[in-house]
């Protein structure tokens, strides 16, 4: 089985009172994901019409990489305060380009 690119796009909604720690929270994690050896792209967006909304843009070299990713400390800290923060469960699409 040949190792593909994997794209993620997640999006995180969170409380009202949230969105400021959420922001932080989000943009802490850039630089360390930025710099692992199999991230080609990190991006975190924020809804124009909706701040409570994070999106998530990233691409990975291959599933390992995506896997020692959501591995690391950093992020197992990130998830789990955010998680605390949402409104609603996260959604989390793994996908690959075939365009």
């Amino acid at each position: 089985m040949s190792e593909e690119k994997i794209v993620l796009i997640a999006r995180l909604k969170v409380r009202e009172d949230a969105v400021e720690r959420a922001r932080e929270l989000a943009l802490g994690i850039v630089g360390p994901s930025r710099e692992e050896a199999g991230c080609h792209n990190y991006d975190v967006h924020q809804q124009l019409d909706d701040p409570t909304v994070f999106v998530w843009h990233e691409t990975w070299r291959d599933q390992t990489a995506l896997d020692e990713h959501f591995g690391k400390s950093y992020f197992q800290e990130f998830f789990a305060e955010a998680g605390a923060l949402a409104a609603e469960p996260p959604l989390i699409m793994q996908t690959r380009m075939i365009s």
